[in-house]
């Protein structure tokens, strides 16, 4: 009989534990890569041949400053020369970039494309822009 009590008061309270934590995960602020610092600065060619090496995987989920030559923008995915490929971030207003534009940017590597040999980034944020001297 006691044993029921026990069951009684114990699942429920198990069972809203597991709710609220599983909640709290779910509802967490997302990462904002535009405030973190970046943990490497480089250029693209660098980042491209440490994922061609396999030697790249202190990079993934990380952070990069990228020194970079745009190739393309098309407002929602900037190409470097180099062979990096990064989408912006969406909760920040930027402007359209001109092909040949020499910027520093920032954003998360989340991975490398072998197909087309391209490092794929998000969160893109420009860190210094020369226009708004």
């Amino acid at each position: 009989m006691r044993n029921r009590k026990t069951l009684r008061v114990l699942l429920p309270a198990l069972a809203a534990l597991i709710v609220g934590i599983s909640w709290f995960q779910v509802e967490r602020p997302h990462r904002d890569v535009g405030t973190e610092v970046a943990a490497f600065k480089m250029v693209p060619e660098e980042l491209v041949t440490a994922f061609a090496r396999d030697a790249a995987a202190q990079y993934l989920n990380a952070v990069v400053e990228l020194y970079a030559v745009v190739e393309g923008d098309d407002g929602q995915r900037v190409t470097m020369k180099g062979g990096v490929v990064a989408a912006w971030d969406t909760s920040r207003a930027q402007r359209r970039l001109e092909t040949g534009e020499l910027l520093r940017l920032k954003g998360r590597v989340t991975g490398y494309d072998d197909l087309f040999e391209e490092v794929r980034m998000d969160g893109l944020v420009i860190v210094h822009d020369p226009e708004e001297e």
